[in-house]
């Protein structure tokens, strides 16, 4: 695969290439097409949007598809995507993952990008995209590359250290006491609740690096609560861990495959048709089960940006066979799953790209960590 074709996969990949775009942009056009457009596909699904200062009160109507599309393709001509530096292209992937909100409906620019823009401009953006020095960087990795950990510099994180099998066996008890949420709910509900398909919160995690810039735990942040210092450390890998790497889909629903969980009766339903328009059945991965198998699990960057947020369909023979409901029978009246769609599929969800969270003891030790503090006016991390 080419970074082009890494680029136009999945609906991150499009929102990388336009946030370079917007990211490297000299004379702004003297145009609020996107801005309408946005904020009517906002209205017209019921966000409850408002509009304040001068204008607010007679809005412009809804511009068309055409416009749209006229006005993507003036901002592109505006801006130099081949030029983005690594800085720059580090700060859009965290604008990427910022947009990525697995809980509600895709972010309006993204709906624009994936229904209205052709196939062919956003070829033409990211061809521009991946030959930009940035980029190239980016998906540079050294054959044996250093990893490091991000531990927040705020309350919720670091702590006491559990032993792994003891936080993955919590982790799939209270998933499966989840399951008595059960079906009888329609899938359109306002419900929400456990979202994420990363392995539990109290593992380590590392990613790493680009350039001396910090991991990119630091800058691409699904969900990220606000934190603007970290504390920084090295992770020392056994090279002879073993590693399962997530790098497209299919290596996704192969997890899945392998040992799966239905939480198709669980408030994800909800959250996961919001985000992805599917009414179906649902699973992830039973990450207790796969750590009999692999020290960790690895998402890289590629796999990121072309899969995440994204229905991947599961076989059909992935169902773990255990009732869905915690009393042990059937939430629906007939006794199948309430979903019109029951082959499983699954979601990556609150993953930060080129990520490998550790499943088993012992965890890579780790150095001396250093702080890192997020700059608004260097639009980037540096070291504190």
């Amino acid at each position: 695969m080419t970074i082009v074709e890494d680029l136009l996969a999945g609906p991150r990949g499009r929102r990388l290439c336009w946030e370079v775009v917007l990211g490297t942009v000299g004379d702004q056009p003297d145009d609020d097409t996107l801005f309408w457009a946005s904020y009517w596909t906002s209205v017209h699904r019921g966000d409850g949007v408002s509009l304040f200062g001068p204008g607010a009160s007679e809005p412009r109507p809804a511009p068309s598809d055409d416009d749209v599309v006229t006005a993507v393709e003036a901002l592109f001509d505006a801006a130099d995507p081949a030029s983005a530096t690594l800085d720059q292209v580090l700060a859009a992937l965290g604008r990427a993952a910022e947009s990525a909100m697995w809980w509600q409906e895709p972010d309006a620019e993204d709906v624009l990008l994936q229904t209205v823009v052709p196939r062919s401009l956003h070829e033409r953006i990211a061809t521009a995209v991946a030959a930009a020095p940035g980029v190239q960087a980016l998906f540079a990795t050294a054959p044996v590359p250093a990893r490091w950990t991000v531990i927040p510099d705020t309350s919720g994180y670091g702590g006491a250290v559990r032993p792994a099998a003891a936080v993955l066996a919590e982790w799939r008890r209270e998933l499966l006491d989840e399951r008595s949420h059960g079906l009888g709910d329609p899938v359109t509900a306002r419900i929400s609740g456990t979202w994420w398909t990363t392995p539990p919160g109290g593992l380590l995690d590392t990613t790493t690096e680009r350039d001396g810039r910090g991991p990119l735990g630091l800058w691409a942040v699904e969900d990220h609560t606000g934190w603007e210092r970290a504390a920084v450390a090295p992770a020392a890998v056994d090279p002879s861990a073993r590693i399962v790497v997530v790098d497209d889909a299919e290596d996704w629903a192969a997890l899945c495959r392998a040992a799966p969980i239905d939480v198709t009766a669980t408030t994800r339903r909800h959250d996961w048709y919001r985000a992805t328009g599917r009414d179906g059945a649902w699973v992830v991965p039973d990450w207790a089960a796969i750590a009999e198998r692999y020290d960790a699990v690895h998402l890289t960057l590629r796999g990121w940006l072309r899969a995440s947020g994204t229905a991947i369909p599961v076989d059909a023979d992935s169902a773990d066979g255990t009732p869905d409901s915690a009393d042990g029978t059937p939430d629906s009246v007939d006794g199948t799953p309430d979903s019109v769609d029951g082959t499983p599929a699954s979601v990556i969800a609150g993953w930060t790209p080129d990520t490998t969270v550790w499943l088993r003891d012992p965890r890579p030790a780790l150095g001396r960590s250093t702080m890192w503090r997020w700059s608004g006016e260097d639009r980037g991390w540096l070291p504190a």
